[in-house]
């Protein structure tokens, strides 16, 4: 994800920066951040865009996921209503049907569980991601604040 390339590259410039001693600052060119803070504010739309794709998705899955639940089970009780002539046979497709329903039932169970398993692992995967992007914000504008308060100084 370019969010994550863009907050690599910063890191590298912030490890490489130069360090004031025995305070834990470091020296670090405005411009520089700056641009970070800028790259970082056009990524993040597309960021956000992925992840109510990812959102519309899962809603996806899971409507077709419940549509082809309601098929199956549609057909076995057509098949139910087709097998109802006499009364062993019923008796069986009655058995039947219900066992079909049951399957259905329970796969469909699994797709649904399947589709919001992997929404969230997607969706887990890009907080992270978010939050790493936020950090990296939050310690930059404190940085800054700390170099304006030492030239006022």
């Amino acid at each position: 994800m370019e969010v994550l390339r863009l907050i690599e590259e910063f890191e590298n410039i912030v490890e490489e920066c130069s360090r004031i001693p025995m305070t834990g600052k470091m020296i670090m060119n405005e411009d520089t951040v700056y641009n970070f803070v800028d790259k970082m504010r056009v990524l993040l739309p597309e960021a956000i865009q992925e992840a109510e794709w990812i959102m519309r998705e899962r809603e996806r899955l899971i409507g077709e996921a419940e549509r082809e639940a309601e098929t199956i089970v549609e057909a076995a009780k057509a098949k139910l209503q087709r097998l109802a002539g006499e009364s062993e046979v019923v008796r069986l497709a009655k058995s039947q049907s219900e066992e079909i329903i049951d399957n259905s039932k329970q796969v469909a169970k699994e797709v649904t569980q399947g589709a919001l398993s992997y929404a969230d692992d997607v969706m887990m995967q890009l907080q992270a991601e978010l939050e790493k992007t936020l950090q990296v914000v939050r310690a930059s504008r404190e940085e800054l604040r700390g170099n304006q308060r030492e030239r006022k100084e």
